[in-house]
């Protein structure tokens, strides 16, 4: 049986620190091996004392040691030379990890955010996190529905983490209150995946979101929510169907992840 693993990719900033301490609680609750990933992005730029390939694993020892006697599996260091985006998909690409946990820089530079570039790559779920979401533990996930058919598969991955977490689960829709038979379709989409976690005996609430068809406000909606419950986690997919994939994607992910100050896992629809 393959063991569960966690990449995470590492510039050293506020953020990273906070995803790498993450996986170690994560770790401790899954005894999944951590696999911690710094790209130099060229060699030429390792030319003074302060970034030698040996002050550069230093402080990747720095990083993790602390950390390393909580963690249920083990701790793997890997030092890569090259362009970041490449470099952390060729390590997706090789390990198969089960999560990428990533700090994001997404709310001051969006167009150029490595988190945001290799979303539309790797298949994977991806947590993300922000210098705001230094919380452990995950007691309250929010579970953002829509009528797309990806929507089991987002399922899945929220009873993952519950069951670990022993998580209650706020399934929650930002609809427009106008139109009732939209409201109606995911009134009835809402109680049977309750029903779900019912079964599974995973605690669960379903709210209903007044907004409008706007991506601005329903994010915000979901974000505020998440804020006033004290959530843990928003569990969103991350493409859609091809006509609205750049739609999604381009916006409300990013807004989402950009607003929010609650670790996102973005999921990656299987065909």
């Amino acid at each position: 049986m393959k063991k569960t693993r966690i990449l995470v990719p590492t510039n050293f900033s506020k953020q990273a620190e906070i995803a790498s301490k993450q996986s170690v609680f994560f770790s401790s609750k899954t005894t999944a091996d951590i696999y911690v990933l710094h790209v130099i992005p060229s060699l030429k730029k390792i030319d003074n004392e302060s970034n030698t390939i040996e002050t550069i694993q230093n402080k990747a020892d720095s990083l993790i040691d602390p950390m390393s006697g909580f963690a249920g599996g083990k701790i793997y260091t890997r030092i890569e030379t090259g362009k970041v985006i490449t470099q952390i998909l060729n390590a997706e690409r090789e390990l198969k990890p089960d999560y990428i946990f990533i700090g994001t820089d997404v709310s001051s530079k969006p167009h150029s955010s490595t988190t945001l570039r290799i979303l539309n790559h790797v298949d994977c779920p991806l947590v993300v996190f922000t210098n705001r979401s230094n919380k452990t533990g995950c007691d309250k996930i929010v579970l953002p529905l829509d009528l797309t058919k990806e929507t089991k598969q987002k399922i899945d991955q929220t009873i993952k983490i519950a069951k670990i977490y022993k998580s209650e689960v706020h399934i929650v829709s930002a609809t427009n209150f106008e139109d009732e038979k939209m409201c109606d379709i995911i009134k009835k989409q809402m109680h049977q995946v309750k029903a779900v976690f019912d079964k599974l005996q995973i605690k669960s609430q379903i709210k209903l979101l007044k907004t409008r068809n706007n991506i601005d406000i329903m994010a915000n909606e979901i974000n505020d929510y998440a804020d006033d419950i004290n959530a843990d986690l928003i569990v969103i997919m991350t493409r859609q169907e091809k006509k609205i994939q750049k739609f999604f994607v381009g916006s409300m992910a990013i807004k989402l992840i950009r607003k929010s100050t609650v670790p996102i896992m973005c999921v990656s629809p299987k065909n």
